[in-house]
Formats: C-alpha cells, sequence, structure tokens
C-alpha cells in the first residue's frame, strides 16, 4: 500500500505525446488498467508514474513502468530541414540552437521520454538510455552533419567524425559529473544558493556545468512537462529577476521545455485555429498575452508574467521558432473558413511589428514573405519579388515598413533579393519632403527626433549591402534634415524669448548621445549651439536668471558636463 502521499498515474501515448487517462493508490492497480488500455491497440504506448507529494507540498513524478506495443517500439530520428551553425566544441553543443536542433530531430524520443536535451546531455543515465534506444543517435548525428556539411560546404563524412568525437567528449563528462557527490542539491536551498556554493574558482563554464547536473539530477524524476516548467518557473521566481548566471542557467531549461512538441498546446490550451495560436504565442514571447478567459493560476498567465519581468532570452527565441516555423508549414492560418486566411495573416503580421522590428528578427520577417507568397499565384524570384512587396505594402507604419524591410535584409530570402528591398527602402526613405510619414506631429521635437534617429542606428547598423546601407542612412540624414528645417524645431527650441540657459539646455539635450546620430542634422543644431559659446560674456549671461551664487556655480558645472558629453569639450 502506498503512502497517502503517492498516488499512481497511468499515461498513454498517443499522437506524439503522453496523456493522463487514470490515477490509482496502488501501482498494482496502476499497471493492472495501463496494460488492459495498452492491449486493446487503440494506443501506441503507456506508463506508469509516481507521484509523490514531497512534506514542502512540492511533487516529484518518476516513471516507474512504459511499455509501448510491439509494432511501435522503434524510435526514429524525426526529418529536419534547418540545422544550426557547426557545432565545433562542446560549448557550441550546449548552446540554444543546438539544443532546439535536438528537439526537433530527437522529437519522438524527446516526448515519449518526456526529457529535455538539458537533462541529456547532463545526467549520464538519462544519457545512456538515448544512445541505447535503437540506432536513434547515429541517425540523427547522420542528419544533423549532411545538413551542416551542405551549408558549410564541407565533406559529409568528416562532419560526421567530428560530431561523433564530441558525442564521445560529452558522454566523458556526463560520466565523470554523474560519479561526483560532492554537488549541493536544490531542494535543500533553491537554485540561486546551490549556484553560489558550487566552486567559484571554477572556470565560468564548468560552473555553469556542474550547475546544470544539478538542476538535471531534479528533472529527471519528473516525467511530466508541466510538472517541469512549474519546477522551473518556480526557481527563476525565487531568483527575484536578477539578470546574472543562475537566471540564464534556468531561461535555458524552460526553453527547452518549450521546444519539446506537445507543451505550447498543453499550455495554451484549445484555439480557434491555427492563427490564434500564433498571435498568442508571439504575444507570450513579449510577456502580453492576455489573461482573458484564463484563471489567475494558468501556467500560461504565469509563463507570461515570467517573460513579462524577467529577461528569458532563450525561452522567447524558442516561441518565436516555433511560430516560424509554423508560418513556413503548410497548415492553413484558419481551416475553418479559408475565406479568412488573408486577415489572419493580416492580423499575425501586425503582432510581430514593434520599435526593435519585427519580433524574431530576420528569420521571422522570411517566414512571413513565404507565407504570403501561398496566396500569390506566380513562383520563382519573381514571385519572391511580388510577395516581399505585398507583405511591406501591407504595413501601414512607415518605420516599421523599414525595420521589416532591414530585418528580411538579414535573412537567406533577403540576401537573394537585396537589390529589390534596397528600391523599395530607397522608394520609402528617398524623398526628404516625406518625413511626415515618420514622424508624429502632435509629440515634442525631441521624441519625433529620437525615433528618427533610431531608425537611422538601425538602418546603420543592417544587414544590408554596404552601397545599399549608405544610400538608406544618407536618406533618413535628409529627413532628418527636412523635418528640422520645415517644422522650425531649432528655432522651437531655441526661442528668443526664453532665457539663454534654457535655450542652451534645450539645445544642447539634443545633441546629447543617443538623440542625433545622423552627420547633417547634428550639424545644424551644433551649429547653433556654438554661436551662443561665441558670444561675449556667455557664461554671466547663462546664469543672469539665478538670483543665487551657489545655484550659479551649480548651473555651469552642469552646463559644462553637458558639453563634455555632447562631444564639445
Amino acid at each position: 500500500m502506498a503512502r497517502p502521499s503517492a498516488s499512481y498515474e497511468v499515461q498513454i501515448y498517443a499522437q506524439d505525446h503522453w496523456v493522463l487517462e487514470g490515477r490509482f493508490d496502488t501501482e498494482a492497480e496502476a499497471l493492472v488498467f495501463g496494460r488492459k488500455t495498452l492491449s486493446g491497440g487503440r494506443i501506441e504506448g503507456m506508463r506508469v508514474v509516481r507521484d509523490w507529494r514531497r512534506p514542502d507540498g512540492r511533487h516529484v513524478e518518476t516513471e516507474v513502468h512504459v511499455e509501448f506495443r510491439q509494432v511501435s517500439r522503434m524510435v526514429a530520428a524525426s526529418p529536419i530541414d534547418e540545422t544550426p551553425a557547426l557545432c565545433l566544441t562542446l560549448d557550441h553543443c550546449y548552446g540554444v540552437q543546438s539544443r532546439m536542433a535536438m528537439n526537433r530531430v530527437l522529437r519522438n524520443y524527446v516526448e515519449r521520454a518526456v526529457v529535455t536535451p538539458t537533462e541529456v546531455l547532463h545526467n549520464h543515465a538519462e544519457l545512456a538510455r538515448l544512445l541505447n534506444t535503437d540506432n536513434l543517435v547515429p541517425t540523427a548525428v547522420g542528419r544533423v552533419a549532411a545538413l551542416q556539411a551542405e551549408k558549410a560546404g564541407t565533406d559529409g563524412r568528416g562532419r560526421r567524425d567530428a560530431l561523433n568525437r564530441l558525442m564521445h567528449e560529452l558522454t566523458d563528462r556526463a560520466r565523470a559529473a554523474a560519479a561526483r557527490k560532492d554537488l549541493p542539491p536544490i531542494a535543500a536551498t533553491g537554485f540561486r544558493p546551490m549556484f553560489d556554493r558550487l566552486d567559484s574558482s571554477l572556470p565560468a563554464e564548468e560552473r555553469d556545468f556542474l550547475a546544470r547536473v544539478v538542476l538535471s539530477r531534479e528533472l529527471v524524476q519528473m516525467r511530466n512537462w508541466l510538472a517541469k516548467l512549474d519546477f522551473l518557473g518556480e526557481l527563476a521566481r525565487e531568483d527575484g529577476g536578477a539578470v546574472d548566471r543562475p537566471l540564464v542557467l534556468l531561461d535555458g531549461v524552460i526553453a527547452d521545455v518549450l521546444g519539446a512538441p506537445s507543451v505550447a498546446q498543453e499550455l495554451l490550451g484549445a484555439q480557434g485555429s491555427l492563427a490564434e495560436a500564433l498571435c498568442n504565442l508571439i504575444d507570450l514571447s513579449r510577456g502580453r498575452l492576455s489573461p482573458a478567459k484564463r484563471a489567475e493560476g494558468d501556467r500560461a498567465v504565469q509563463l507570461n508574467e515570467l517573460l513579462a519581468f524577467h529577461d528569458l532570452d532563450q525561452t522567447r527565441l524558442v516561441i518565436l521558432d516555433l511560430v516560424r516555423r509554423q508560418l513556413k508549414g503548410t497548415q492553413p492560418l484558419y481551416r475553418s473558413d479559408p475565406s479568412l486566411e488573408m486577415e489572419a495573416f493580416q492580423e499575425i503580421l501586425k503582432r510581430t511589428l514593434g520599435p526593435d522590428g519585427p519580433a524574431g528578427g530576420g528569420p521571422m520577417a522570411e517566414a512571413l514573405v513565404l507565407r504570403y507568397l501561398r496566396f500569390l499565384e506566380g513562383g520563382g524570384a519573381p514571385g519572391r519579388k511580388q510577395a516581399i512587396t505585398e507583405v511591406a505594402s501591407r504595413i501601414p507604419d512607415a518605420r516599421d515598413r523599414v525595420r521589416f524591410l532591414l530585418a528580411l535584409a538579414d535573412s537567406d530570402l533577403g540576401h537573394g533579393h537585396a537589390g529589390d528591398i534596397a528600391r523599395l527602402l530607397h522608394a520609402l526613405t528617398g524623398t526628404p519632403a516625406g518625413y511626415g510619414r515618420f514622424i508624429h506631429p502632435r509629440l515634442p521635437p525631441r521624441d519625433n527626433l529620437e525615433t528618427l534617429t533610431l531608425l537611422y542606428c538601425q538602418a546603420a547598423d543592417s544587414a544590408l549591402p554596404e552601397e545599399a546601407r549608405t544610400r538608406l542612412t544618407g536618406d533618413l540624414d535628409a529627413l532628418l534634415v527636412a523635418y528640422i528645417t520645415e517644422e522650425r524645431v531649432v528655432e522651437r527650441l531655441d526661442d528668443p524669448g526664453d532665457s539663454l540657459r534654457l535655450r542652451a539646455n534645450r539645445l544642447l539635450q539634443v545633441c546629447a548621445p543617443g538623440i542625433l546620430r545622423s552627420r547633417r542634422a547634428l550639424e545644424m543644431v551644433r551649429r547653433r549651439v556654438v554661436e551662443h559659446l561665441r558670444q561675449p560674456q556667455f557664461d554671466r549671461k547663462y546664469v543672469e536668471d539665478l538670483p543665487d551664487a551657489a545655484q550659479q556655480q551649480r548651473a555651469l558645472r552642469e552646463f559644462y558636463r553637458m558639453l563634455g558629453d555632447a562631444g564639445f569639450v
């Protein structure tokens, strides 16, 4: 008889994920029920999971029995069509791009075993279990090696041999870590105190590795995705949101859980369409998922709060990568009513846009263009060019349109259509008189200058070819000059009715780093500042509206500090 704090769940495997079928007080009852269900022939497998409630209230799940029908025991590597850059070192293998690829190529195994790439790479028992599963690892390694070799233009056999050598190194390192008895547990202290107790004299990468080993020892006991997510979220909340190594390590494993095939669906629940699911995932990645119609304790709401208040960059990357791959797929955005397909596309496009460019960057912009290509009759290069033009035209805000095209330039599709993207950008920004599309007339001049400068900086830092980048930054500089000239921005800042101190300060604030970076626009404002500085008895006139000598000295010191920040002295 099990203790009152323990129960046994029977979970069935169907359509690549586990579903709870029943809960029992004893293992024997659970086994009888599970085997009877499996013998019915409608499911692929069943397993019994012991759910133990610890004294501190946390649940720990341990798989005690798993069984598949004979016809489905073989676990095959999943086909993949893209892979990260070459894995040359162990650190590359532990990186987020590598783990994302593992989640895809080992999809069937990951879902059956309910184990994350982090657990496999850091827990020797789990790694050995994977290595002993059919021909799974050699097949997976072969597929990844072939794609990496093709992308890098290298020899496929040599790439496979290199990956196999890394697998041996990974195994040796995990075996050595498993033998260690000196690693502090998480249960007694929490994740951050455990991390702090690790030897601080170790190299940073070794300390990180050992912390993930300890974390994996806890996670392998949980054979339920949402239980892992709850546990990791609890540890992250205990951290208080500090942006340091412990949070980065937790972020990586949360990303692994979100990368498992069935988790997003379990997390969001039933969705009306693929479009609705993708919009919710985009919002979730930004910490903006609407809590409407969701309970306060809903896991999606809890994860949304974590993403809103913590820097979980790897988790965001994995969520947006899921959106990207679904957009590139063939499933309709709105299956029940094909007439709403374009409307659904427009809503997804709208959700991706933001002041930093489309969420997911170049790969997301590319996926949106390729999805739109399905609406067109033509294909090939002319079809792609038309799709780029029409997707950009569907973005109403000129600044968002520029940022979308800049992001697209940093993608495989964009590299092949760099000329088309450059022409669209020039058509959008090449007429200085069109500056009105890039400003908000009711905002203060400083805000509009900051907005245009941000766009200028994004263009200067973009992946456009050098010639196109130089042309675009020149066009944006001309837009800034036209705005400053036509809207009399300098005159509005330098109002003769105000004291010299207020006039000079306002002009200097515009010259501060980050407000203006384009050459001609900055020169216009700096010339006016220099005119003030060169007038006779500037210091006396600057403070003549201040009656107190101490205030005058403080004001002058602050002014000259601002001059230094703006690069005048």
